[in-house]
């Protein structure tokens, strides 16, 4: 994320117009990328600079309107016009962010992350996330955070700050559920737009997968589109359809996973907490408390680098962990089975945050186990040999020839056609 090298936007326009694209080998790409990367902020550090331009221009006797400006002069939409608008009043707001987008170092979706969590939070507490802002950009140039690291980064400061674990905003939440149900005039559509709190959420959420699983197991419909992101969505539609209709078969109860550690659940949050509801969703631990009241208990016991060693029956109460820890499931199936059955997928769950490739933020959720020694060639369904990935990096692994090879700790290397592609540490390096 930070720029390597002190170049004008300039020279970077020149070198990514010199390149010869056809012609270039991995380290020419990789750097005309991270030019590209560059561009790209300093451009939207420009787009914010005259978008809070014309708001000024708008402000005057007659001005025009400042949405309708910016998406004629963009050929955008209304809709982009109003999310370029709402960015460049947060960089009023925010001027260390802005300022590093100006560097090239953050982008404008970090600027957005940190407004979004100052709205979160209620008006007399947002001052404090505010003054935080010139360590909470220095930190996330630091560590080149994504923005997905740095959305996870904020909620822990606005939970700090909020000081009650998010008790008083989950209230908040629950008020402001909403669903929007209505027709596209330009296109006929039906359309849903619904906001909910995230104890609900988890519950839809789940539902709606379970049952995109079992229409992913069917087979696909002639108007399914071809392309594989727009045919997850159109299952993802249809899935929410069944249930609607009923024509889901009933199940019981989904099966909601929460990833939470043993110090956490008892005592609360510490600085090593291990707490996972779900992508994006952050619950406090009273709430998951009471969700554990009435849900199972699965005892998993992880090393030092986050590798699951044993894993216990499901139980009814907390107190029972330790006693289910005497009677573990087996993790390893061998040849018995081709696909990972759900204490694997449990084990998986809590060893990993997102995709195992290096640098994906898929969640876990969304993640199906891979056989890194594939199945057809004789490869068994043991823990020791799946891995969780998302379905772009799974069609990648096989499209691609990609060579897999995971070390005791979990640790990867991945290489293709003898050349070391990327490396990756353990499973607890996700939850670092």
């Amino acid at each position: 994320m930070v720029a390597s090298e002190d170049l004008t936007p300039l020279a970077r326009l020149e070198r990514v117009l010199g390149a010869q694209a056809a012609m270039a080998d991995l380290v020419t790409v990789s750097a005309r990328l991270a030019d590209v990367a560059a561009l790209r902020r300093f451009l939207q550090a420009r787009e914010i600079d005259l978008t809070v331009r014309l708001a000024e221009l708008a402000d005057q006797p007659g001005g025009p309107d400042p949405d309708q400006v910016h998406a004629k002069a963009t050929n955008g939409s209304s809709a982009a016009a109003g999310k370029a608008r709402r960015r460049a009043q947060a960089s009023k707001q925010a001027p260390a962010i802005k300022d590093q987008i100006d560097q090239g170092c953050l982008s404008g979706e970090h600027l957005d992350a940190f407004a979004a969590a100052v709205a979160g939070l209620p008006a007399a507490l947002r001052p404090t996330l505010l003054a935080l802002q010139d360590d909470l950009a220095a930190e996330a140039v630091a560590r080149s955070l994504t923005v997905e690291a740095f959305r996870d980064r904020l909620r822990a400061v606005v939970r700090d700050i909020e000081a009650d674990d998010g008790r008083d905003r989950l209230v908040r939440q629950k008020r402001d559920t909403s669903l929007r149900v209505w027709t596209d005039p330009h296109t006929g559509m039906g359309r849903l737009s619904g906001r909910f709190d995230p104890e609900t959420f988890m519950i839809l959420q789940q539902r709606i997968a379970d049952q995109l699983e079992a229409r992913f197991r069917q087979d696909r419909p002639a108007d399914c589109p071809d392309d594989v992101f727009l045919a997850q969505d159109w299952l993802r539609a249809h899935a929410l359809a069944d249930l609607v209709a009923g024509r889901a078969p009933s199940a019981g109860k989904p099966e909601i996973i929460i990833v939470i550690d043993e110090h956490t659940y008892t005592h609360g949050r510490h600085a090593r907490s291990r707490v996972d509801c779900g992508p994006g969703i952050d619950l406090p631990i009273d709430t998951i408390r009471t969700i554990g009241g009435r849900a199972r208990f699965v005892p998993v016991v992880i090393d030092g680098n986050g590798v699951v060693i044993r894993q216990g029956t499901p139980v009814a109460t907390f107190d029972e962990l330790c006693d289910s820890l005497t009677r573990p499931v087996p993790l390893h199936r061998g040849r018995s089975c081709r696909h990972a059955d759900r204490n694997q997928r449990r084990a998986l769950r809590a060893m990993y945050r997102t995709c195992a490739i290096p640098g994906c933020e898929r969640h876990i959720g969304i993640t199906e186990p891979h056989h890194i020694h594939h199945w057809e060639h004789g490869g068994a369904t043991d823990l020791r040999n799946l891995l969780p990935l998302c379905k772009h990096h799974h069609d990648l692994v096989h499209s691609e020839h990609w060579d897999v090879h995971m070390g005791p700790d979990r640790s990867l290397e991945i290489s293709r056609g003898g050349t070391l592609l990327m490396t990756t540490g353990p499973p607890r390096d996700q939850w670092a």
